[in-house]
């Protein structure tokens, strides 16, 4: 296995320092990924947004320019032996982004936008999590593509989640959802709305819609649930099946096999009578 990091906070720091936004981001268009991999082009609302995040962040981010392709590096050497992936090569980007994302995997490289870190906690839950989707989508035999239904995306983020959970049992569930402290009242709320989220998740598994992933997977949603309830589904679901599936094996399902459990499993909850406690 090797881990390569392609550090460009440097470049920001120079481009701070003096330089001409427009030339950095076409130098270093990965500064734009977090848009560019939805298909969307910069907006001049986004370069206005970006240019608010770094006055508002440039403390952060200074303190942060020494240690993003350490956190990177960190998380490769905790989380592959949990998945026997020595064998992957995992390529890494630590940026300063454009305040909209934290971290993302697109084309099976991971990016860490150091801007949304606010410290050490948040990197290494962050850093392992998306490490987990950087190895869990080309382990099976038939890769996972970036895109697909809301199941694939139910599971995957659940995968991740329900990992670092394991990976560090000090930090609360909540603490892993969100990277950082400060949602136990939306967990709280997650859990009262469980039982009709799994039901709608049930009805629509095999949309590929972007509003419907929305409502239960970001924070760009509208739906009557609490914001990115997916997530907190998605881990209830690896939780369960850990109590007879080993990591390695999780990570190598193809996506068939992984809807089919969780369509399963979802099914199953559905059975159990409303106003059940729920135990999560």
């Amino acid at each position: 296995m090797s881990v390569t990091v392609r550090d460009l906070v440097p470049a920001y720091l120079d481009y701070q320092a003096g330089g001409d936004w427009d030339e950095y981001v076409e130098k270093y268009p990965e500064v734009l990924n977090d848009l560019t991999r939805s298909g969307r082009t910069l907006q001049p609302a986004d370069r206005e947004k970006a240019f608010a995040a770094y006055e508002q962040y440039g403390d952060r981010i200074r303190a942060n320019a020494p240690h993003a392709t350490r956190w990177i590096e960190q998380a490769a050497a905790r989380v592959v032996p949990m998945l026997d992936a020595a064998h992957v090569d995992i390529n890494g980007v630590a940026i300063v982004g454009l305040a909209t994302s934290n971290g993302w995997v697109a084309d099976g490289t991971l990016y860490l936008a150091v801007e949304l870190i606010p410290d050490e906690r948040a990197a290494e839950i962050l850093a392992a999590h998306e490490i987990a989707h950087a190895l869990q989508a080309p382990l099976p035999d038939q890769p996972w593509p970036d895109e697909g239904p809301l199941g694939q995306d139910i599971y995957s983020e659940g995968f991740a989640t329900a990992l670092t959970a394991e990976l560090f049992p000090q930090y609360s569930l909540a603490e892993h959802l969100w990277f950082g402290p400060g949602y136990d009242d939306w967990l709280a709320d997650c859990r009262r709305h469980d039982a009709a989220a799994r039901a709608e998740i049930l009805a629509n598994l095999d949309s590929g819609e972007d509003e419907v992933i929305r409502r239960f997977l970001t924070l760009s949603g509208a739906s009557g649930f609490p914001q990115r309830i997916g997530n907190y589904v998605g881990t209830q679901f690896i939780r369960d099946l850990r109590k007879q599936h080993e990591w390695p094996d999780l990570a190598r399902w193809s996506t068939d096999q992984a809807l089919t459990e969780l369509r399963t499993w979802l099914s199953d909850q559905a059975q159990v009578l409303p106003g059940t406690p729920d135990r999560t």
